[in-house]
């Protein structure tokens, strides 16, 4: 449990205390920092050296056109793709039969003409790298958030140790990025179910086939759920998804077991994959979790990303909801601060949680339950135009949020 409050050693008063320091915590932070805010980010890991890069295995997603026309509107796509694996568009199979085949660029309304494919770690260096340009922003690595106490005038205060000092953040208002495990959300005193997914995801990562063209291709069927797409930079990746049962007969058993499987629902690459996966060593397990919540605010504390609900990687919509919910909520919380309107928090969540949490339930479809039958599998598929430009209710406020990120800096707010 959280330790008691003690007698800061020194005390910020600032406009916004963003907790956590990923991608999420970071646009929002930079995007209320670039319209002349106070803030104040709270990261619980040390702060990493100069130029470090990551050790081990580190989580890349594929952005959409919609949450990559908010990053352009930042001015950070140029520098994001340079070490970024271009997607142009998407091909779905049900049973081994193409059934849809999707250009970004033929989409209409689509943003941008094609979704990367991006390590997570790009991302953060590069907002931090915007964030530090700021002389308004202050970020305190190896934070320990260790109490939220509501004030008057609907400030909050969060008591901090930092190494051997203790700092009081006055807040007016606090925005929770920090995941599935939130500090923040569990100081607010904000109820939530983190739920372990029953099935089962691994990942592995072979060259690029000679001639292969980019296109991310999702297969359905008895199997569950296989995509091969671009890994960053860094070749093709397999990811399979399916049930815990299903995905025993093959691990419980020889490497040989894996690539036969692999080879039935690519036949065209059952060669490549033969020469290329040889161990259980080259393949990632990964644990995912959803995270069901309450209520996204409560007061002045605002939950995003994560925070507010975790998802699986099926369908890679984890990342690119938790940016749109940054930059939406970046707007609603300047708009508050301004003293223009506070319910924009409010009537955001109202439009947005019916969306995330049947996408949390199709998720549920695809990952813990035994592969539907064939004449089934359409109704398993996210749809691309909703993949690729968002929700169609919440549309008009990512593009409102996209005019806010592109907006003319305001440092006279202090």
């Amino acid at each position: 449990m959280p330790d008691q409050p003690t007698a800061p050693d020194r005390t910020i008063a600032t406009d916004v205390c963003v907790v956590g320091a990923g991608p999420v915590g970071l646009l929002a932070a930079l995007a209320l920092g670039r319209q002349g805010w106070q803030i104040t980010l709270l990261e619980r890991r040390p702060q990493p050296p100069a130029g470090a890069e990551p050790k081990g295995p580190v989580a890349v997603n594929i952005v959409q056109p919609v949450t990559l026309h908010l990053l352009d509107r930042l001015g950070l796509l140029d520098r994001l793709t340079e070490r970024a694996g271009v997607i142009p568009g998407a091909e779905i199979y049900f049973g081994g039969h193409l059934a849809a085949r999707h250009s970004y660029a033929e989409l209409d309304g689509c943003p941008v003409p094609h979704a990367l494919s991006i390590r997570s770690f790009d991302l953060v260096r590069l907002l931090l790298a915007e964030l530090a340009d700021l002389p308004n922003a202050t970020v305190i690595w190896d934070a320990d958030t260790r109490a939220l106490t509501p004030g008057t005038g609907g400030s909050s205060t969060l008591t901090v140790r930092t190494g051997e000092t203790t700092v009081a953040v006055q807040a007016r208002f606090v925005i929770a990025a920090d995941g599935r495990d939130s500090t923040a959300r569990e100081l607010a005193g904000i109820p939530a179910e983190v739920v372990p997914s029953s099935g089962s995801y691994l990942d592995v990562v072979v060259p690029n086939p000679p001639g292969w063209n980019g296109i991310a291709r999702a297969h359905f069927g008895t199997h569950g759920y296989l995509l091969e797409t671009r890994r960053a930079d860094e070749g093709l990746v397999l990811v399979w998804i399916t049930d815990a049962a299903t995905a025993a007969q093959v691990t419980d058993g020889p490497i040989e077991g894996l690539v036969t499987m692999l080879s039935r629902v690519v036949p065209r690459l059952a060669d490549w994959i033969a020469r290329h996966v040889t161990d259980w060593e080259q393949v990632r397990r990964v644990q995912h979790h959803f995270v069901h919540t309450k209520t996204w605010s409560q007061g002045n504390v605002v939950l995003v990303g994560d925070s507010a609900h975790g998802m699986h990687a099926f369908g890679g919509q984890g990342l690119n909801t938790s940016l749109q919910d940054a930059a939406c909520l970046a707007e609603a919380v300047d708009s508050a601060l301004r003293g223009e309107d506070a319910s924009g928090i409010e009537s955001y969540e109202a439009v947005r949680r019916p969306f995330i949490e049947a996408f949390q339930s199709l998720q549920v479809t695809n990952t813990q339950q035994p592969p539907a039958a064939a004449a089934d599998e359409q109704e398993r598929a996210p749809e691309f135009e909703v993949l690729a430009l968002g929700q169609p209710a919440i549309r008009p406020l990512i593009a409102d949020a996209a005019a806010f990120l592109a907006a003319d800096t305001d440092q006279s707010r202090r």
